[in-house]
């Protein structure tokens, strides 16, 4: 049904906005980083992917379970869904990292950022009228790799996955560890 209205991008496009939500959805529930921060004795990347891995393990979950509703409206052959699978369920972490990034960096604004990503990825995948600078924008998204390997898996969508979760965790890293230092009037304020 959805590849006859929308072409074949379609389900593709559909797969990937649902992992993007669905990962803003897990840090509307949880933290980017854990209360305790400041006073942790764990190093920051430590902290960082401990808050980081319920909401991969989520991710992963929801890609694969996106993956499974797919093959029951699309019925892929085994090597392709075998391959969309495995794309959705990297995507489904990659999209864990970068809505925990966005969050550790920009607070409550971050989940807003998010939800523009959203719409933006939406507007370019099916909308072919969109203007040059949008189009561009959109291909600088962390979901245009993921959309690029869900309509066909090839290493170099998948890196470029991979590239958006490193830097995503590096950047929650270095959010954390910014959150980790204080003033001596604010340690003082506190005693």
């Amino acid at each position: 049904l959805f590849r006859s209205i929308f072409g074949p991008t379609a389900i593709p496009l559909l797969t990937a906005v649902v992992l993007w939500f669905g990962a803003l959805a897990s840090f509307l529930v949880m933290r980017a980083h854990t209360a305790r921060t400041l006073t942790s004795r764990r190093s920051s990347a430590g902290l960082a992917l401990r808050s980081f891995a319920p909401a991969a393990a989520i991710g992963a979950a929801q890609g694969l379970l996106v993956s499974l509703i797919v093959q029951i409206v699309a019925s892929y052959d085994a090597a392709a869904w075998w391959a969309f699978a495995g794309i959705a369920v990297l995507a489904g972490v990659v999209f864990a990292a970068v809505n925990q990034a966005l969050v550790a960096v920009f607070g409550g604004i971050g989940r807003w950022i998010s939800a523009l990503v959203g719409v933006l990825a939406i507007a370019t995948g099916l909308i072919s009228t969109v203007p040059g600078w949008l189009a561009d924008l959109g291909a600088a998204l962390p979901t245009a790799p993921a959309f690029a390997g869900l309509i066909e898996a090839t290493g170099g969508a998948a890196a470029g996955l991979v590239v958006w979760g490193v830097l995503a965790l590096v950047a929650t890293t270095v959010a954390v560890a910014l959150r980790r230092t204080t003033s001596a009037r604010a340690a003082l304020a506190t005693a």
